[in-house]
């Protein structure tokens, strides 16, 4: 919806060096991030603390200006997000007397800061990032709890801030560095898993977190919880109709803009959950969107494909894209300057493409079926996880240690490993599967929604995700993992709500967003891209990982060993990633210098 910043400079005298204007760290960063507010911008604040926003206009009224501001106290809210219910049955779907929902519904963006400012988050349904500069030029951030809407923290001595993205803090208090050992996390495990990112002094601001930033300095303040809050508050019943009464409560919820809204179609089970929820409303008009990826059967062409019922959905307008290997290798680049981090997620450069596509339809609020996989245990790869001795095994074959450890050497492989084992939540007697699925909850599904967020927000459009609210991730948690998955199929109790009316996907099998990487290398192609990442060998040497190991894994694809191909793409990433740092720290643009 928006782009959110905020900076809070250490005192003149700290020690901590010559510092600039906050006012002109804010109008910088949120400059970079032009691309998230086209509807207005602005700065408030003083030369020690400031904030800034810049708007998309889903439901605010076109005359605020932004930040926000509320009356003549003297406080400014820069706000990201939507805000869909407020209330004591907000996020679990509890019921007040007679049946109903004890929920309001604010409305628009200065009322929906408001609330998040003044509500705990357990009586909140929505997502959101807020920065709110008091009159004494403290600076509160607040976040979702499921990390929805993203938010990062930069630390220096010279001060503190907050951002909508990592590209527009890595320069605030000089160039950021490269970290080697959230590298050779990413390399091992595909993602950075010690609560930081690829950057040394940048980390996301944690879900569900309350910060307060003053006189450069941040604290945790009492009252944040992530997701796990709400756990005590699931709800008892776990029908097939609490369920679809659930998916209906979300899907009425999100379905609130002022602006052209639109569906993505993967020919799934989530997004066509969603379009039958949308054709049973009678839906008209509706702007679709998919990504046809070449040879491994996902994607929409026609909406008649999916079964719906009624007609209203014949009036829906939509598009389609396909997407190949030439696709994919050159999305990376643009797809890791978007993301601000290297990404092991091959549909990265597939969004990027859903994105363009769906600005081309008009659309500017997306919704999407993100986060039931997460909910609802979706993932095919659930189905081994009965079968493991601990949540590590799950995430590292033989084959994974083998080829990472070739590339990292011994220590920075133990290090690696040593980070996921403390990532990983405490066993307590649980089976492998219960902490696999909480880590998930913490570590596979922020990608994915920071996927979503910054990839639509390249373009202008809000992306939303109803399987993440209206009680759904409470409900969804009241169920043991082992009725989630169970009889060789995943997402069970969504397929047994939905069996009467989507019948096939009583037992047809998940199709994964993501490119079929291993039939796409091959021939020329393939000796290309290996070409290109025997280039970068001292570029990835400048970043720890050892360049016999970079020759042996090229060497290892070529022979076809298990495994081997799955380091392809992360690595192209990693190193498109490296050479951007390497050219921002080599040539950092002045933030010190620019004019209030």
């Amino acid at each position: 919806m928006c782009g959110v910043v905020g900076v809070s400079l250490a005192p003149a005298g700290s020690g901590a060096g010559s510092a600039p204007d906050a006012r002109a760290l804010a109008r910088h960063a949120i400059g970079l991030m032009a691309h998230r507010g086209p509807d207005g911008h602005g700065v408030a604040g003083t030369a020690s603390s400031a904030v800034a926003m810049c708007r998309l206009r889903v439901r605010s009224r076109p005359a605020d200006g932004v930040p926000f501001t509320a009356g003549h106290d003297g406080v400014h809210l820069a706000y990201n997000g939507e805000v869909y219910a407020v209330g004591s049955g907000a996020r679990d779907g509890a019921t007040g007397a007679g049946g109903t929902t004890a929920v309001t519904a604010p409305r628009g963006g200065l009322d929906e800061a408001q609330a998040v400012a003044a509500y705990d988050t357990s009586a909140l349904d929505g997502m959101y990032a807020l920065v709110r500069r008091a009159a004494d030029g403290s600076v509160e951030v607040c976040r979702d709890p499921l990390g929805i809407k993203p938010l990062y923290l930069r630390r220096t001595p010279e001060g503190v801030a907050v951002a909508s993205e990592i590209p527009a803090l890595l320069d605030l208090f000089g160039p950021a560095r490269v970290r080697p050992a959230a590298v050779a996390q990413f390399v091992l495990l595909g993602r950075v898993v010690d609560g930081g990112t690829c950057y040394e002094d940048i980390e996301p601001v944690p879900p569900g977190a309350r910060l307060l930033l003053k006189e450069g300095r941040c604290e945790l303040l009492p009252g944040s919880g992530s997701w796990q809050a709400d756990v005590a508050a699931a709800p008892a019943q776990t029908t097939p109709e609490a369920v679809r009464a659930a998916v209906s409560r979300a899907v009425d919820r999100l379905l609130v803009s002022d602006r052209p809204l639109g569906l993505a179609l993967s020919g799934g089970l989530d997004s066509t959950v969603l379009a039958l929820e949308l054709a049973d409303r009678g839906v008209t008009d509706l702007a679709t969107v998919s990504v046809v990826p070449h040879g491994n059967g996902d994607g929409v062409r026609d909406v008649a494909e999916l079964g719906l019922p009624g007609t209203a959905w014949r009036s829906w307008r939509h598009a389609w894209t396909g997407f190949g290997p030439a696709d994919l290798l050159a999305g990376v680049r643009d797809a890791v300057a978007v993301l601000g981090e290297p990404s092991a997620l091959t549909s990265v450069p597939m969004y990027a493409a859903l994105a363009r596509l769906a600005r081309e339809s008009g659309i500017v609020v997306l919704l999407l079926g993100e986060g039931a996989d997460e909910v609802f245990g979706g993932y095919r790869s659930y189905l081994g996880l009965d079968g493991l001795a601990s949540a590590e095994e799950f995430y590292l074959s033989p084959d994974r240690l083998a080829l990472a450890g070739g590339l990292l050497g011994p220590e920075a492989l133990a290090a690696a490993r040593e980070a996921l084992r403390a990532a990983l939540p405490a066993d307590r007697g649980r089976p492998p599967a219960e902490i696999t699925r909480e880590f998930e909850y913490e570590h596979s599904l922020e990608p994915l929604l920071r996927r979503a967020d910054h990839l639509l927000m390249s373009r202008g459009i809000e992306g939303r995700t109803p399987f993440l609210h209206g009680g759904l991730p409470a409900l969804g948690r009241s169920f043991p993992m082992s009725a989630l998955v169970r009889g060789g199929q995943t997402k069970v109790p969504l397929r047994q709500a939905y069996a009467d009316r989507l019948p096939r996907w009583s037992d047809e099998v998940k199709k994964p967003f993501r490119a079929p990487v291993e039939a796409w290398l091959t021939g020329p192609r393939r000796d290309a891209v290996l070409g290109e990442l025997a280039a970068r060998r001292d570029l990835f040497a400048s970043a720890g990982l050892r360049s016999d190991g970079i020759d042996r894994l090229l060497g290892d694809v070529r022979a076809g060993r298990p495994g081997a191909t799955g380091l392809v793409f992360p690595l192209l990433s990693l190193g498109a990633w490296l050479e951007q740092a390497g050219s921002a720290a080599a040539n950092p643009p002045s933030a010190r210098s620019e004019s209030l």
